[in-house]
């Protein structure tokens, strides 16, 4: 019953936020992207972390391409989602640069993701990541077996 509690209140604290998030203008919700940009990269996890997955975002949610070119420009290997289609599975897959997320084809939500007969390194088949950036709660795709990485949810 508690569980079935707490995803009821999930759902609806995300209905809220998104409702939020529209509400903002481009012209604030750049602002807080900046700010919040500011506070992930100052984060010690983020300085100590060598391998880091982040969310690509949608036009309504908080900008992280700054924090993507940052993640390479500090040397870091970056992982972002690639959804598996007709499923609710997900892979963090590598990315090569942040130059390259113009050229991956776009999922049925607007999303730019690599394709599924691209062959990358997946975060959780070499070695664990350090960070993981999300908005909302992507911890279900990691193995229950294998310690949780630091997440910065945003």
């Amino acid at each position: 019953m508690a569980a079935v509690a707490a995803s009821s209140a999930k759902r609806s604290l995300r209905a809220e936020l998104k409702q939020r998030l529209r509400a903002l203008s481009a012209e604030e919700r750049l602002r807080q992207s900046h700010l919040l940009t500011q506070k992930v990269i100052a984060h010690s996890q983020y300085q100590n972390s060598k391998r880091i997955s982040i969310f690509l975002s949608m036009q309504d949610e908080i900008e992280t391409e700054e924090i993507i070119k940052d993640i390479f420009k500090q040397g870091k290997i970056c992982f972002i989602p690639r959804y598996r289609f007709q499923s609710n599975h997900m892979d963090m897959v590598r990315l090569a640069s942040p130059e390259e997320i113009s050229l991956l084809p776009k999922t049925s939500w607007n999303i730019h993701q690599p394709a599924e007969g691209d062959a990358r390194e997946e975060a959780l088949s070499t070695e664990l990541i350090s960070v993981f950036e999300c908005l909302g709660n992507f911890t279900r795709y990691f193995p229950p077996h294998s310690p949780p990485p630091v997440c910065m949810c945003v």
